[in-house]
């Protein structure tokens, strides 16, 4: 892999944003379909009254209020490219008033050492350094659209870059019922755009301008300015300030906003100064002793050393560990993925500045001394004491399972994909002694403004394979048949939701209309099984691919009882992340874990005993 060959464009090509206007839009599946294919996916989960009961409430829906509904979003879908979009945003990131760390934001460890980046207390700011002047050329790339357009692994579908766009100069601004993202990034033939990047630490925020001269300042000028800000923090007794309000719970953040914004002319433009930022860089003094503390630190570390609405940022840890943390509502993890093998790559193919070297503009930077009062020390103090009850609500597993790889998988002519996850159905069987329903996610960045589709792969091919493995009277070519169905089920199942025929976003679409109209919802949604199969964000198993690389982000479960897992998959191994939440009295990611590496060594037991002949 090599960062020209998958991320600059060729000087002739089009630029990176021309070919979005022209994606297919979001096709829109037909109600019937769409219901055939959720009623197929209750089949593991329901006994025989049970689904006599969902089927009944099924053709009710359809021929009722559901027909009603579906007309509306036919009538939704003829006027917008993408039918889903706002709803997506508003109503599954926006409407929701939890903090946004640890329960909304993805996170990721950086894992700069794969690439030969010292980790250690010397060499941090060094290595901050060097990160943020890569992500400032990064910056340059999406800015000039010389960004290469994502695609398929052969090249032959171009995705939208259209979420790119929000990576930088982005926010998510906290509304007293619902939030918004604000974005302020522009192309260079669009106009100006703010080149400022910000450094929040210790309750304080710094900025300054990254570009002078037309292009990012060098490794040099940011160690200068890093260092000059970390003096400052570690040796001025200042009181902290306003970054950690930006953790609270989402309606009492916007009315502090608020306050905050009417209290002086100066906090108004240092807030309008953050929030349109391009950067953000987060310096804390937490030292994460492995990948597994990295990762539960990146996600909810010193809620003074962050802004939380920020739609990216670096965390740059004492101890020279790093990680990056994405708000979710502005893009997906694809896009975190893509942006950290871009750091890790430049970092690996770029040799090391010359640190002798003086910078020459020696750029002072400025900070943004919010005005407070007694009323903002008061919510500043309370909402310190409220992070501190929840900042360990998650655990974190950070893991190299270095059993086997992808190569094995396509030895045995099965997409890594599908052969994870069935590890993954297995894993939770094991240790539960119950199915699991799961959410994977399916890319849908091929039509305009996609964004993702769930994969529910809990299947009744699963069922029906689990059932076979742990009957003691069946063979190893049993097993390994039900095994490769249940992974090319899941294949297919895959296939069909990245062509526009899952059918979870058209069954929310359904609801949001029915109670954007308050109109009354329908008893579809209260059907038992919807909930118990993962409807309504009921999933027990949250999932997803991250790709071939060793970069793994990750988020918190969906549910108390349940899990988060992340996986990336090289040839020789498994770089997985998974979490689970402390509160819960049936889960444990490290036993989870532990379960997963088991799962996959009997899989591949079996699979080798397995007669060829019969399979």
């Amino acid at each position: 892999m090599s960062r020209e060959k998958f991320y600059f464009l060729p000087e002739d090509a089009p630029p990176t944003f021309s070919r979005d206007e022209s994606l297919e839009k979001l096709p829109l599946p037909k109600l019937e379909e769409s219901l055939e294919r959720y009623y197929r996916n209750l089949l593991p989960f329901g006994d025989k009254s049970e689904l006599e009961n969902s089927r009944k409430e099924i053709e009710e829906f359809k021929n009722g209020i559901g027909k009603k509904l579906h007309k509306m979003l036919e009538d939704k879908a003829s006027k917008e490219r993408n039918w889903v979009e706002r709803y997506w945003e508003d109503f599954a990131y926006h409407e929701l008033r939890f903090p946004l760390s640890p329960f909304c934001i993805m996170a990721q460890p950086l894992i700069v050492e794969s690439v030969g980046v010292e980790e250690s207390r010397s060499n941090r700011l060094k290595a901050s350094a060097v990160i943020a002047y890569h992500s400032g050329k990064f910056w340059e790339l999406i800015r000039t659209e010389r960004l290469r357009p994502p695609t398929n692994p052969d090249g032959s579908v171009t995705f939208s870059s259209n979420l790119y766009r929000r990576l930088y100069n982005t926010c998510r601004v906290p509304g007293e019922t619902m939030d918004r993202v604000d974005e302020y990034f522009k192309t260079e033939s669009e106009g100006e755009c703010p080149s400022i990047a910000i450094v929040v630490s210790k309750g304080r925020v710094f900025y300054f301008d990254f570009i002078a001269n037309g292009t990012t300042i060098s490794p040099q000028e940011f160690l200068y300015i890093f260092s000059m800000i970390r003096d400052r923090v570690d040796n001025e007794d200042l009181e902290k300030g306003i970054p950690i309000l930006t953790g609270d719970e989402r309606t009492s953040w916007a009315k502090n906003r608020n306050y905050l914004k009417e209290l002086s002319k100066d906090n108004a433009e240092y807030l309008k100064i953050i929030e349109s930022a391009a950067m953000t860089f987060c310096m804390e003094d937490e030292e994460p002793i492995n990948y597994s503390d990295t990762s539960y630190y990146t996600l909810c570390g010193d809620y003074h050393s962050r802004w939380l609405d920020k739609a990216s940022s670096m965390v740059s840890f004492k101890n020279g560990k790093f990680g990056c943390i994405g708000e979710h509502s502005a893009y997906d993890g694809t896009i975190s993925i893509a942006f950290s093998t871009f750091i890790l790559l430049s970092l690996m193919e770029e040799q090391e500045p010359d640190w002798t070297e003086d910078p020459k503009l020696k750029i002072i930077p400025k900070e943004a001394a919010f005005e407070l009062d007694d009323q903002l020390r008061s919510e500043i103090i309370r909402v310190e004491q409220f992070l501190e009850g929840i900042k360990t609500s998650v655990t974190a597993v950070c893991h190299q399972y270095e059993g086997y790889g992808k190569k094995i998988m396509k030895d045995h002519k099965i997409h890594p994909d599908c052969y994870v996850q069935m590890a993954l159905q297995l894993a939770y069987y094991k240790m539960h002694g119950k199915l699991a329903p799961t959410y994977e996610t399916a890319t849908m960045r091929v039509y305009y403004h996609g964004r993702t589709e769930t994969v529910r792969s809990c299947s009744i091919e699963v069922k029906d394979w689990l059932d076979k493995w742990f009957d003691n009277k069946s063979t190893s070519a049993e097993k390994a048949k039900f095994f490769r169905e249940a992974a090319n089920s899941q294949h297919r199942l895959m296939n069909e939701a990245r062509k526009g025929k899952g059918f979870d976003r058209h069954l929310f679409a359904l609801w949001c209309l029915a109670y954007e109209n308050k109109m009354e919802i329908p008893s579809f949604y209260s059907d038992p099984l919807y909930a118990k199969s993962g409807g309504g964000g009921n999933f027990v198993l949250s999932t997803s691919t991250l790709g071939y690389t060793i970069n793994v982000g990750f988020v918190a479960p969906m549910v108390l009882d349940g899990y988060g897992v992340f996986y990336s998959m090289l040839d020789d191994s498994v770089w997985i992340i998974i979490t689970a939440y402390r509160d819960s009295e049936v889960t444990s990611a490290k036993k989870f874990l532990d379960s997963f590496e088991s799962s996959m060594q009997e899989i591949k037991d079996v699979l080798e005993n397995a007669s060829p002949s019969k399979l």
